[in-house]
């Protein structure tokens, strides 16, 4: 079931109205149930195979917890479970398809014709939605536990822990001890987080729908005909894909989180403002916040993260950003974007040590002139590294680099883009921002009649109603003809 969808329109009040009409005791029930409703919505079978991975990571929690003894062998026995369960559905076609290639590769080496006809057998297997963010919160709940943390006695709980559908498909990754510590102190019915919720769901469909979808058109066209573009084309392409995901990716949390807060809860922040970031470590605190803390606590640091010497730092980054890579996507493009990434926030460590050494660079490093250089620079590298992530193969990346270092006129893109409502759209969304961030740094400093604007709009339930019907007949208006999935189902 999309988000953007009218199933889901549907779905949502529903179980919300369901949801704050029933008694207490009926609302976990109801909410497990409509999970599960969620996900089977897109393939049933495939919720057996949910239902499977939690009861397994239920029983294996209490006995870590109860068997002392055991509890190191039972906690590996949950780690090759759980990655197993992840390689199988996800890498398998993967696996199979390099050592074909690698073997074909020897042949020809070899001149061999045995190994140039060497086929193996395609399995027929269908990734499920959102496997890698559910096996993700399965082993940060089993490696918690081993680590001291109190398992979850009651499985339903836990159920509803792991398939929550707000953050389902695409995370962001829950941490279950905030989730279990809101279900055990519940709270009622809260006005101003409901219609934080309902903001939230309006923005997310906006960015989502007439900002993600509407420029994913333009940067599918510029991917699909590369040997067509121009300088500025290539670059339109280029930076397009990064704002894409970024609308695409931050809309499906917005919506998510915006969800969950209409029935009382609350799921992580996934992004701060990534773009502002003035070098690669600070937007990996930025950007998809649930994955990069994930990736420190549960590999980073088990690896041996700050500690040993700078080459240890260094391959303990590399090899955190490398799977990380791998985990997007069961292809070799999705592992050198990884790579790039490491060796992206390698160069940035390096560089800031160095410059830590230098009185006069770390003079100017105070500047806004540096700062600005640095968001620059920052962006250049990130479009660089999207172009890895979104072009189908390593050859295309080379050549749009190339189309992009071509001094070539603009062409079609160019028009396209002129021509598309992306342009003006952003722009409004971008006044917004503005406008939101200045009141947000000014509250305090407000004269009067400000904040009894803030006050009065607060508490009109009318005036409210209006501005979100706006926003969504304006998503609707300006929504391309074809509902686009979310990028990080696939993921």
């Amino acid at each position: 079931m999309l988000f953007n969808s009218f199933t889901y329109l549907v779905f949502l009040p529903l179980v919300v109205a369901l949801h704050w009409a029933l008694p207490e005791r009926f609302r976990r029930p109801l909410l497990l149930a409509a999970s599960y409703i969620f996900y089977m919505n897109w393939m049933p079978a495939y919720g057996l195979l949910i239902l499977a991975l939690t009861s397994v990571n239920f029983a294996l929690g209490l006995a870590i917890s109860e068997r002392q003894n055991e509890r190191k062998k039972l906690l590996q026995l949950g780690l090759v479970f759980n990655i197993g369960a992840l390689c199988f559905f996800k890498y398998a076609n993967f696996l199979i398809d390099s050592v074909l290639q690698s073997t074909h590769w020897l042949g020809a080496a070899a001149r061999s014709e045995a190994l140039l006809t060497v086929k193996f057998p395609e399995l027929n297997v269908i990734l499920p939605l959102g496997i890698s963010f559910f096996t993700f919160e399965f082993i940060h709940y089993i490696v918690d536990v081993y680590r001291g943390s109190k398992p979850v006695k009651n499985f339903f709980d836990f159920a509803l822990f792991a398939a929550f559908f707000p953050s389902q498909i695409a995370g962001p990754i829950k941490r279950f001890q905030d989730f279990m510590h809101q279900l055990d102190h519940r709270l009622g019915f809260n006005s101003v987080e409901f219609r934080t919720g309902i903001f939230l769901i309006l923005q997310g469909l906006f960015k989502k729908v007439v900002l993600g979808d509407n420029l994913g058109i333009l940067v599918t066209h510029g991917f699909t005909h590369i040997g067509q573009l121009g300088m500025v084309d290539a670059w339109l392409a280029m930076a397009g894909f990064q704002f894409q995901i970024f609308f695409d990716f931050s809309g499906y949390t917005d919506i998510g989180r915006g969800s969950a807060l209409l029935l009382g809860y609350k799921v992580p922040e996934n992004f701060d403002w990534p773009f502002i970031s003035a070098n690669l470590t600070e937007f990996w605190r930025r950007w998809h916040m649930s994955l990069s803390t994930w990736l420190r606590d549960y590999l980073f640091i088990p690896l041996g993260g700050s500690r040993g010497t700078p080459n240890m730092v260094r391959r303990n980054v590399m090899l955190t950003m490398t799977i990380g890579g791998l985990w997007h996507g069961a292809a070799w493009h999705y592992v050198l974007w990884g790579a790039f990434h490491g060796a992206g926030l390698v160069f940035s460590k390096d560089w800031h040590d160095f410059v830590s050494t230098k009185p006069l660079l770390a003079k100017l490093r105070e500047s806004k002139v540096w700062h600005y250089s640095g968001v620059c620079v920052t962006m250049l590298f990130l479009f660089i590294a999207g172009t890895i992530f979104r072009a189908a193969n390593l050859g295309d990346t080379a050549h749009m680099l190339e189309r992009s270092l071509s001094f070539a006129p603009p062409g079609e893109l160019t028009t396209l883009f002129l021509q598309s409502t992306f342009p003006a759209c952003l722009s409004v969304y971008v006044a917004f921002l503005a406008v939101r961030a200045w009141l947000d740094k000014h509250e305090v400093d407000l004269k009067l009649p400000m904040r009894q604007f803030l006050v009065w709009w607060d508490s009109s339930m009318h005036v409210r109603t209006v501005a979100y019907a706006t926003v969504a007949i304006a998503t609707v208006g300006f929504a391309p003809g074809k509902i686009a999935p979310f990028i990080y189902f696939q993921f």
